[in-house]
């Protein structure tokens, strides 16, 4: 897929146009060392999809379960827990309430690994689509600046 884009003819010239200095629209020299290569991603394996996202997902489902036994921790330490225990209870009219730290840390567990899944299903499934449109399309093209090596 790529774009075409025509330049203004010389009898349509606006206002915007002749504002602009007179190198404006030429493009600029390559630099040193570097050639504009273009590079057309015409398939993207589902397998390295669906082993990057598992990876990727489950990575932040350890960061956040470490950070919400660390917030726990301290929502312990300075009393927090007590008072929100104190509070649901009195809110509803209970004898006494108390957060389980085991079942808390289940459910956040399992619930992450069920949004784990479901995030590497739904990229999966988004890499199949890309393959099928691209068959189609021909793919995205992308401009890539490729270093020369120096010797």
């Amino acid at each position: 897929m790529s774009v075409t884009l025509s330049r203004s003819k010389a009898g349509r010239r606006g206002k915007q146009d002749r504002e602009r200095p007179p190198n404006a629209g030429r493009r600029r020299p390559p630099v040193a060392g570097h050639r504009r290569v273009r590079r057309v991603v015409r398939r993207v394996d589902a397998w390295t999809v669906f082993k990057v996202s598992a990876l990727f997902y489950a990575s932040l489902l350890v960061v956040w379960l470490v950070a919400g036994v660390v917030l726990w921790l301290a929502a312990t330490v300075t009393g927090v827990m007590d008072n929100i225990d104190t509070f649901i209870a009195k809110l509803f009219a209970l004898q006494s309430f108390h957060f389980s730290v085991t079942q808390v840390l289940r459910g956040s567990v399992l619930g992450g690994i069920v949004l784990v899944a479901l995030g590497t299903g739904v990229n999966v499934v988004a890499a199949v689509l890309y393959n099928l449109i691209a068959d189609v399309v021909g793919g995205v093209e992308i401009t890539v600046l490729e270093e020369e090596p120096t010797r």
